[in-house]
């Protein structure tokens, strides 16, 4: 895997995100693509603090990646909310992202994402060899 392919993070992701209170954390699904640094997205996550309990929100992000720093605005298809940043770093690996996210002039918290299904397709492809060298 070479530099750039490492911080590729076209995938499916499952993430959570704090609070800065003593609010419970809020877990979130979100489905990447990656054009050479560009990032375009959608995220689904369940109702937050004030939406009854079942409902699920839906967004679309849309940022870039540098290198290993990454940096996206989150726009909820309830446009009555400003868009939160997020900001945050690639872990060597590529399969996990930690950061920070900010509402602009408000709240502002932790976020860790961890995509697993790239780990998942290394392992398959690397017990299907070691059957077909058998």
């Amino acid at each position: 895997m070479n530099g750039e392919d490492e911080f590729d993070l076209t995938g499916e992701w499952s993430g959570i995100y704090n609070y800065p209170s003593l609010l419970p954390p809020n877990s979130f699904e979100a489905s990447i693509r990656d054009a050479g640094g560009v990032i375009t997205g959608v995220i689904r996550q369940p109702g937050e603090i004030i939406e009854p309990p079942g409902i699920h929100q839906h967004a679309v992000i849309e940022g870039r990646r540098e290198g290993s720093r990454v940096h996206w605005i989150k726009i909820y298809d309830d446009l009555n909310r400003a868009p939160p940043r997020y900001e945050g770093r690639v872990q060597p690996g590529g399969d996990e992202i930690a950061g920070e996210w900010h509402h602009p002039g408000d709240w502002s918290g932790t976020f860790l994402m961890v995509r697993a299904r790239k780990a998942k397709a290394a392992e398959v492809r690397k017990v299907s060899e070691e059957i077909e060298a058998r």
